[in-house]
């Protein structure tokens, strides 16, 4: 008993540290993935599993009763599902079109990041500013479910035909990543009645950050050949565009919940939700089924989503009302969700 209790005191202290470090971290892997490059491509195969399990850890911190008790509320989807899966990716199509449309490739790297589910970490900036964690989990559930479909269909529909996709393969993918994983992690939640939350999910929460930060680095390094030979300043407007679709998403959200009436508290969440993306998942995809230079603003993506999400929040809804250590210590049933991209 006294080992494993010094083992989870150990882990907690770990996950901590790499809380505070998560925005330096993942432009670390992608700047760690660039420098190496081949040394490390050769670990693709173990990008699947590395994602499996970093949606697994985070689906812990979902319960089917917080689903339940949330879709009894359609408006709030309706609200959540326009912004995420309509409003924004049709924004970055027509803004990436018009100031790269000579590049299908960069174009489609836009439309990707911008119709790939919301981040589980939108969960957590959500309580930081008291927003509806019920309303939060749910939101991240409904977005991973539907993103087999919803995801492959919005580039389909968005691009036309200026790159090749797989739609089928896109499909099985995100299903073995995304869909499944989080079905079993939510299984065990209520199988074990938020059990699991009291030992598992922490301990697992430092773990899957650093499979966040090897997902980000083999991937980065499978591109990286392509991506330096290629680099010049015409990367510097692709960046831009980048952080000003980051910050957009949230006064566009937050807006489309102020007009459909949405109370304030769940607003905090829908904005947060339709925000945030899950971007390891989009860098996965890109380096899978589209060509090199569609993963340049999925990068970029990485390097600005964190930062942007501070401030966007602290601008939106003024100081911190919780810090992420007084959410830590909070009481409790279940843990909180990964931090993750």
């Amino acid at each position: 008993m006294f080992h494993f209790q010094t083992i989870e005191t150990g882990l907690n202290r770990l996950n901590k540290t790499l809380e505070r470090l998560m925005p330096i971290l993942t432009p670390l892997g992608v700047l760690v993935g660039l420098i190496l490059g081949f040394r490390v491509s050769w670990m693709k195969p173990s990008v699947t599993f590395l994602f499996a399990f970093l949606t697994f850890s985070g689906a812990l911190g979902i319960s089917s009763s917080s689903f339940l008790r949330v879709i009894k509320k359609p408006r709030n989807l309706l609200v959540f599902f326009l912004g995420t899966n309509i409003i924004m990716p049709v924004i970055a199509w027509a803004l990436a079109s018009l100031f790269f449309g000579s590049n299908p490739a960069v174009v489609t790297g836009y439309v990707l990041l911008l119709s790939i589910p919301t981040a589980v970490s939108g969960y957590i900036w959500s309580a930081i500013y008291k927003g509806d964690g019920a309303l939060s989990l749910t939101l991240i559930l409904v977005s991973t479910i539907f993103a087999p479909l919803v995801t492959p269909f919005t580039i389909s529909f968005l691009t036309q035909s200026s790159v090749s996709l797989d739609s089928t393969s896109m499909m099985i993918s995100l299903l073995k990543m995304v869909v499944i994983p989080s079905l079993l992690g939510i299984s065990l939640n209520s199988a074990t009645k938020g059990g699991v939350t009291v030992h598992l999910a922490p301990a697992l929460k430092p773990i899957a950050k650093i499979a966040l930060f090897f997902i980000i680095v083999i991937n980065t390094s499978l591109v990286s050949e392509r991506l330096l030979a290629d680099a010049s300043w015409s990367y510097l407007p692709i960046a831009l565009l980048c952080a000003f679709l980051a910050a957009s998403g949230y006064p566009i959200s937050y807006t489309l919940g102020k007009l459909a009436k949405i109370p304030h508290e769940q607003n905090i969440s829908i904005t947060f939700a339709t925000s945030m993306r899950n971007i390891s998942a989009a860098l996965v995809l890109s380096i899978q089924f589209f060509p090199a230079q569609t993963a340049l603003p999925v990068i970029f993506g990485i390097v600005f989503q964190q930062t942007i999400c501070a401030f966007m929040g602290h601008f939106l809804f003024g100081q911190k009302i919780l810090s992420p250590d007084t959410l830590r210590s909070k009481p409790c049933k279940r843990s909180q969700p990964l931090k993750n991209q």
